[in-house]
């Protein structure tokens, strides 16, 4: 499904298809990533709990089995009402203090669009306990209780599943993710799992959210996506050591068997990417977005473009991403596994000697990047690029190297030939 945002902060407008499993933000500072990235993270956790059961017919219930066919149109309507009625609920809900009467968010989606795209969804959520089978408007939804509660909250993790293309849960690291565990402590945290006080809290949603699981590490306990495999690529490949919680709830990186730092006293990268690490270890899913808000920060060129391979191995194995960043490492290794895959479409094993596989092969069709870009009357404009079989090129940033590569090139001939040195 698309969705059309305007006079989002400085946001004039954007159109976002919630189809590709990776996408990218790219533009200058100011432009507006954050915010149209922290809408998306919001608008996917309320949707779950505030859109109820319309559109699924119950055909039979058989002990804890539930047969039952969509109704297209109902859905469509359910979401275009919570959109047009909601939006107040959902600014607030993000806690960025915007004031704006005329922020809007609209299907872009037309019902008969909608309909044909629901009828060819393939939904399998968690081995098969919620199932829908393409061209087919049955579902099946398998329960581990009879509960009511349990139920509805099986309806409603489908009903978002169906809106965002399998996405049913979201989780988002912000800029400032580098905090979150060093301060945790020291932050009033308690009230913002109050549901009551959900719109008062003092901290932009996704902050909240994470100071949360800080407060809960000690709980964390459960291997789940993957079997933490990419969490145990990132310690390896990129920190080279590991990370536990203490008793008392530190964080703790272990270098090797018998050495091992606190938390304060490791390094940046470190406190960067532990919230990362512990979110694939211990709580990520299969069906679930998650929204990293510049992966670069406190990395070395060599470690971005490890993380963008791991974060592509993680798109190829089911996992949902939204990034927004300004590095050319990540965004040229992007394009060299574009090219990748397309060099193993065609059936060329080259990109092997480089040491790429399979799983560093990322489907342009899976991909849609996005600039942000200030127009004359000082709105931003969001405009989706074309990726090709070669990637895509980010005008913004392309600008900047160009630019400073000339400055570089003028200056090293001129010392060379005009001004040699004896």
């Amino acid at each position: 499904m698309k969705l059309k945002i305007s006079n989002l902060g400085p946001i004039d407008s954007m159109v976002i298809d919630m189809s590709k499993p990776f996408i990218l933000f790219a533009g200058d500072n100011g432009t507006g990533k954050t915010y149209a990235a922290t809408f998306l993270y919001t608008l996917i956790k309320m949707v779950s709990f505030y859109i109820d059961s319309h559109g699924l017919h119950e055909l039979q219930r058989i002990e804890n089995k539930i047969d039952g066919e969509l109704d297209s149109d109902e859905l469509y309507d359910s979401l275009d009402d919570f959109l047009k009625n909601r939006q107040n609920d959902i600014l607030l809900y993000m806690n960025l203090n915007i004031k704006t009467d005329s922020f809007k968010c609209e299907i872009a989606t037309t019902k008969e669009e909608w309909k044909d795209e629901l009828l060819k969804k393939s939904v399998s959520v968690w081995s098969n306990y919620i199932v829908k089978k393409e061209n087919s408007f049955e579902y099946h939804l398998e329960l581990h209780t009879a509960g009511e509660r349990h139920q509805a909250y099986m309806q409603s993790w489908f009903i978002t599943s169906l809106f965002f293309d399998g996405i049913i849960g979201a989780k988002m690291f912000t800029a400032e993710r580098s905090g979150i565990y060093t301060f945790s402590k020291e932050l009033s945290v308690g009230r913002l799992r109050n549901p009551d006080e959900r719109l008062n809290a003092r901290y932009p949603r996704p902050i909240a959210d994470g100071l949360a699981d800080a407060a809960d590490l000690t709980n964390k306990n459960r291997i789940t996506f993957d079997d933490g495999t990419f969490a145990t690529e990132i310690e390896q490949m990129i920190l080279h050591g590991n990370l536990t919680v203490s008793e008392d709830g530190e964080v703790l990186y272990h270098i090797s068997d018998d050495t091992e730092l606190g938390f304060n006293e490791s390094s940046s990268a470190i406190k960067t990417l532990a919230p990362l690490v512990f979110y694939l270890r211990h709580s990520a899913g299969q069906y679930n977005a998650l929204f990293v808000d510049e992966p670069e920060l406190n990395l070395h060129p060599k470690n971005q473009i490890l993380l963008a391979k791991i974060f592509v191995k993680m798109i190829n194995a089911g996992l949902r991403l939204v990034i927004s960043t300004h590095s050319d490492y990540i965004i040229r290794e992007i394009n060299n596994m574009i090219m990748a895959d397309g060099l193993n479409k065609a059936g060329d094993k080259i990109f092997t000697n480089k040491g790429y596989d399979e799983s560093l092969c990322l489907s342009q069709d899976k991909f849609a990047p996005y600039l942000f870009q200030k127009s004359e009357n000082g709105k931003v404009k969001v405009e989706p690029l074309e990726v090709d079989r070669y990637g895509f090129n980010m005008p913004s940033i392309d600008e900047a190297i160009n630019s400073q590569n000339d400055v570089t090139n003028t200056f090293y001939e001129v010392l060379k030939y005009d001004h040699p040195i004896e």
